[in-house]
Formats: C-alpha cells, sequence, structure tokens
C-alpha cells in the first residue's frame, strides 16, 4: 500500500481558481475523508490524484514517485496502481456483474478464483450471472467496489459513492464498505460533502475550503476542536456566543475560563488545541465561545442555569433537538440536544448550563455577534 502527498496542487478552468495550493499527507493504509460543500473542488482534486485531471501547479506523490509535477512528469492513470469508486457506480449495462468485476483483470486473471473471491468480500456471493438492473442501488455500489478492487490496487478513490442511496440504505451500505476496505488493505480516499459520513468513516478528515485544506485532524478533534467558528458550523450545529477571557487562551498564563451569559465556562486546554488560531496566543477581551448541543443541559423547570422558554421539539429516536430562547439579554436562540426525555411542549420554562470544557477564538469588532 502506497502514502499519497499532495504539495501546492493549485486548478482554474477558465480562470475560475478551483484549488489554490492545496497540501495534504495520505499515510499508508489510512482511510482519508475530504470534506467540503458542492463546488470545492473536492472531485477535481481526486482526479488530479487518479490522473485523469492535470494539476496548473504543485506535486503529487504516490509513495516515493513523482506522479505529476505540472510540468515535465506525468504518470497515467493506467500506471498509478488506482482503483476507481464514481457517484453512480457506473457499472456497464450490458454486462452481467461477474464481467462487470472482471473487467479490469488481466485476460488470465479473470478465468480464476478473483471475481468469486471478491463478490464474497462485498457479500454478493452468488450474484455474478445477474445484471445491473437487476440490483439495488446498494448491490450496484458493491459491485462497483468490488470492480475497483479487482486489479489489487495500493489506492482507492471514492467520489461520493453513497449520495445516490436511500437514506434508509446509506449508513448499512457505507458500513459494509468500510469494512471491505479495511479488509483489503489500501489505502482509502473518500470525497464527501455530508458531514456525518466523513466523521463516521475516516481515520482524518481534510476539510477543503477556499482552494486549500482549512484543517485536518481527527474526526473527534475536528469536531471538538475546529479552527473557526464557520468550521465548527460546518462540522455541526453549534451555538456561538459572545465571552470575555484574559491571559493566554489555552495556555498556563490565565484564561482558563471564560465568562459568558451561559455562565463561567471552562476552555479546551488539550494538546490539540494549541494548533488552532486562538490558542496560545493572548487574547484582549472579547471572544467567540463555541458549545455544541450535546454540551447544553436542560433544567425543567428552571431551578438550576440560565432560565429560557421552549420553542420547539424535534424527535428523532435516538435522540431529540430543543430549541430554547433564553430570557437573559445577550442570547439568541440555543439548540440542545437531549437523549432518554419525555417531550417538552413549546413554552415550558427550563434552565441551560454547560457541561465540559469549550472552545474560543478571538473576536474583533467585525466578527461581532448579533442577534436578530
Amino acid at each position: 500500500m502506497k502514502s499519497v502527498s499532495i504539495a501546492g496542487v493549485a486548478k482554474a478552468f477558465g480562470g475560475l481558481s478551483v484549488l489554490s495550493g492545496v497540501d495534504l499527507e495520505i499515510p499508508s493504509g489510512s482511510f482519508t475523508a475530504i470534506l467540503g460543500p458542492s463546488g470545492s473542488g473536492k472531485t477535481t482534486l481526486l482526479r488530479i490524484i487518479a490522473g485523469f485531471e492535470r494539476p496548473d501547479a504543485g506535486e503529487v506523490r504516490l509513495g516515493q514517485r513523482v506522479v505529476d509535477d505540472a510540468d515535465h512528469r506525468f504518470v497515467p492513470c493506467e500506471r498509478r496502481r488506482i482503483g476507481y469508486v464514481p457517484q453512480e457506480g457506473n457499472l456497464f449495462p450490458h454486462l452481467n456483474v461477474g464481467r462487470n468485476v472482471a473487467f479490469g483483470l488481466a485476460r488470465e486473471d479473470r478465468r480464476g478464483t478473483r471475481v468469486g473471491e471478491l463478490l464474497e468480500l462485498v457479500g454478493l456471493s452468488g450474484m455474478a450471472r445477474r445484471y445491473p438492473h437487476q440490483l439495488s442501488g446498494g448491490q450496484q455500489q458493491r459491485v462497483a467496489l468490488a470492480r475497483a478492487l479487482a486489479p489489487g490496487p495500493d489506492i482507492v478513490l471514492l467520489d461520493e459513492p453513497f449520495s445516490s442511496l436511500d437514506a434508509s440504505l446509506r449508513a448499512s451500505v457505507r458500513a459494509d464498505v468500510h469494512d471491505v476496505l479495511r479488509l483489503s488493505g489500501a489505502t482509502s480516499i473518500l470525497v464527501t460533502h455530508d458531514q456525518d459520513e466523513a466523521l463516521s468513516m475516516a481515520d482524518q478528515v481534510a476539510i477543503l475550503r477556499g482552494g486549500v485544506i482549512a484543517q485536518i485532524n481527527t474526526p473527534s478533534s475536528l469536531y471538538r476542536l475546529p479552527r473557526d467558528a464557520e468550521l465548527a458550523q460546518f462540522l455541526g450545529e453549534a451555538n456561538l456566543v459572545e465571552g470575555t477571557v484574559g491571559g493566554t487562551v489555552g495556555g498556563t498564563v490565565g484564561g482558563t475560563t471564560v465568562q459568558t451569559a451561559l455562565g463561567e465556562l471552562e476552555v479546551a486546554t488539550d494538546g490539540t488545541a494549541a494548533t488552532g488560531p486562538g490558542y496560545g496566543r493572548p487574547v484582549d477581551g472579547q471572544v467567540r465561545v463555541m458549545v455544541r448541543p450535546e454540551q447544553l443541559i436542560l433544567d425543567e423547570g428552571g431551578a438550576r442555569g440560565v432560565p429560557g422558554v421552549v420553542r420547539s421539539y424535534e424527535y428523532f429516536g435516538h435522540d431529540a433537538v430543543v430549541r430554547v430562547q433564553p430570557e437573559i439579554g445577550g442570547l439568541a436562540e440555543l439548540v440542545v440536544r437531549i437523549t432518554g426525555a419525555d417531550p417538552l411542549v413549546p413554552g415550558t420554562r427550563v434552565g441551560v448550563s454547560v457541561h465540559g470544557a469549550v472552545v474560543v477564538w478571538p473576536l474583533d469588532d467585525r466578527e461581532r455577534i448579533t442577534h436578530a
């Protein structure tokens, strides 16, 4: 298996910059998700790694081998030992499942046991003679994965492979695909705009924003310690409030707590936090504070915490989302995520308090939070 190294990769189409200096290191055998909104350049980056597109600048290295330097050196896609799973699967409709999987194999390997082994691996044993139109969407994606794995690639690229599946299928299919890729040992790269998909599948998640990698980290660290408020809101719901802190945020000289309308809160100070803007550097006065919905605790009746009134209650089975309007100034509506509770009808009085450490960033006059 091979690592992937991307350095300074840039790409423009018709004068419009899509990638403007992407740097990314992907360890051998790992699973990396490249996460970004539609139009952020995720698929373009994947196609450059595959060799379907050439960068305007920068370098792509697979293992120790430079496969594209945007100038003299270029290794064509068929010599990169890469498997590619497109968004729709793109199976050949006139070929049965077995022949679809065998398409990328050498002629002598098509008569062996490889196809049967791969179909067993992806949970489709006994379906070699079926045609794509006889399969469900999830089964078609499994065939596409088996076809990508057939030549024994060092790297597997997945371009939003679950986006066309029904919501009920998506979670089970991606879990199956994740297991298959782990067993194959291939270095895997997934591009997606689905935060749940990225956080649940990957060893590391790289967020593509503005043509560059805005932040890369493990899923848990990325969710807990986003680099800025925009990333925090992109990775899930976040309550943003203003606060005041002194000394050094995340450091050892004061600044271990922040004063907010929700009370005095502990500031996150673990090692990862020290790498982000706002950590380990002086902060004077106002800061922006992130509180995740699951950090908020509700007290029905309002005896403890900041008093507020329930505006809405949405039940999702595994949890519920409650929107609360605080009764003190300076706080917008708060989003609270709870489990195992009876429904809270709109108008119910509650108290809201915060559990756990919070993330803060410097706040200047241009960034002050305004409330409608």
